[in-house]
């Protein structure tokens, strides 16, 4: 299992900018879980040096690939990213779609 994480971990950064990828469901969320421990441990740090978390700001493009990867696995159009704005039930539906989607039916399947 160690090895699946740290296999989903450097495979989000090597496919930083691929959206036409597939993304595995346990891939998405070993890299959200790999983010969330890195993130605790550096903000504090971040904060004191920067006064803003460089981590976080470092994985956005990465990020979007990853869940456009997902949305399209769900059979989602890239365009649907854009419901994250929606505070609640824009994230409540993101995390339903990414976290608990199905994986390889959507508009990925033939590619």
């Amino acid at each position: 299992m160690l090895k699946n994480f740290l296999n989903a971990y450097i495979e989000f950064w090597i496919k930083a900018t691929d959206i036409k990828g597939i993304t595995s469901l346990s891939d998405w969320w070993f890299v959200q879980l790999a983010n969330l421990i890195i993130s605790l441990l550096t903000i504090p740090i971040f904060l004191k040096t920067f006064g803003f978390n460089v981590y976080g700001i470092v994985c956005i493009i990465p990020q979007i690939s990853i869940d456009i990867r997902r949305l399209r696995d769900f059979g989602k159009d890239w365009k649907w990213i854009f419901i994250n704005l929606i505070p609640f039930i824009g994230w409540i539906l993101w995390f339903i779609w990414l976290g608990l989607g199905k994986t390889g039916k959507g508009k990925n399947k033939f590619i």
